[in-house]
């Protein structure tokens, strides 16, 4: 007996597709691959390895370059070697404009996050500042402890 899909059910199936990603999606998503010594004045990450884009935007070491303007969210996501109250701030074109909060208060992993508009063009880093001393931002396996720190950013 062959079954057959409904109207309905491959509608169904193709909204879902085009849920999980289209192929117009502007996103990024950039890890590390080795440790960085993090100080109370403060690093912009240099991003070393990119895991996934789509829609023209582009990068190189620590900056983030937008191709259109709209909302977008960012998340960054690691671990520390120790634990410390970990801030993360965003950098737009060379000025600090936003904290996106303070993470690793119960253990070492932390996550920051900011909804915000952003305009085409503008260059976006992020900066990490710890509170007592250095730290080093750790680099886990995969599905480790902790998480190698992982920047994401999409346009919403």
């Amino acid at each position: 007996m062959t079954w057959l899909k409904s109207n309905n059910s491959k509608l169904m199936q193709d909204q879902i597709s085009t849920v999980e990603r289209r192929d117009d999606a502007v996103f990024l998503t950039l890890t590390r691959t080795s440790t960085l010594s993090i100080t109370t004045a403060g690093v912009i990450v240099t991003w070393q390895e990119e895991i996934d884009s789509g829609g023209n935007m582009t990068w190189s070491g620590s900056s983030i370059t937008l191709p259109m303007s709209g909302y977008y969210m960012i998340s960054v996501v690691g671990s520390l070697a120790s634990r410390d109250n970990f801030h993360g701030d965003l950098r737009i074109n060379s000025v600090d404009v936003c904290s996106m909060g303070v993470g690793a208060l119960r253990d070492v992993k932390f996550m920051h996050s900011v909804t915000r508009f952003f305009k085409a063009g503008d260059v976006v880093q992020y900066k990490a500042t710890t509170t007592t001393g250095t730290h080093t931002l750790a680099v886990v396996t995969e599905d480790g402890a902790g998480e190698s720190p992982i920047l994401h950013m999409v346009l919403l």
